[in-house]
């Protein structure tokens, strides 16, 4: 019995002749308007921090996968850093001589995702110190982990979106390296806060 009354209720909704009216119509376009309006800005923020947050990890878990490389296999481990093309090398030196030779495992890894080795005029690192270079180890643009896993020298790599250059600091991602130990430790940005790097 309900289920004829229902398929009833359908066949007068089918036969119904009312549809929408034109005013209905312009409302509910108003409507989808203003909401793609605010939701469409924001999804945009939200997606360009989850690719900084993505290429930062990266590079973190590449550092961390160097210096565990270097103690496992007794050889040094360099990653080489290039600003322009914003991209890495990692390489397995087995004889110390800086060269790519046969037999000696090598990777090279590009940012993606409109993400750069960048900064912004007047941030400052991790102890406090006026960044110059998004890439620093002592200077060079290159880290080298040890049999021990120790580095080569204390640094850090400084990230950006290319949206946020010369704008903001919010999103900003540094990842450093210390000398002694050849710990590495992701850091994010938040100028709200005291002090700005956690």
């Amino acid at each position: 019995m309900l289920f004829i009354r229902r398929l009833k209720g359908l066949r007068r909704f089918l036969e119904s002749k009312k549809g929408f009216t034109l005013i209905e119509m312009i409302i509910t376009m108003a409507i989808i308007g203003i909401v793609s309006a605010v939701a469409i800005p924001n999804f945009s923020k939200w997606k360009e921090k989850h690719e900084i947050n993505g290429q930062a990890q990266k590079v973190y878990f590449d550092l961390m996968l160097a210096r565990t490389s270097a103690v496992k296999s007794n050889n040094d481990v360099r990653v080489v850093f290039d600003l322009v093309a914003n991209t890495y090398t990692i390489h397995e030196d087995n004889n110390g001589d800086g060269i790519v030779d046969a037999g000696e495992n090598f990777k090279n890894a590009i940012l993606e995702n409109n993400v750069q080795f960048a900064y912004n005029v007047g941030i400052t690192d991790t102890d406090g110190n006026a960044v110059a270079s998004a890439v620093s180890f002592n200077g060079d643009q290159e880290v080298v982990f040890d049999s021990r896993g120790q580095a080569s020298a204390t640094g850090k790599v400084l990230l950006l979106h290319l949206n946020d250059i010369g704008i903001t600091d919010d999103r900003a991602r540094l990842i450093s390296v210390l000398q002694a130990t050849g710990g590495v430790d992701y850091w994010t940005y938040s100028g709200a806060d005291t002090p700005p790097w956690k």
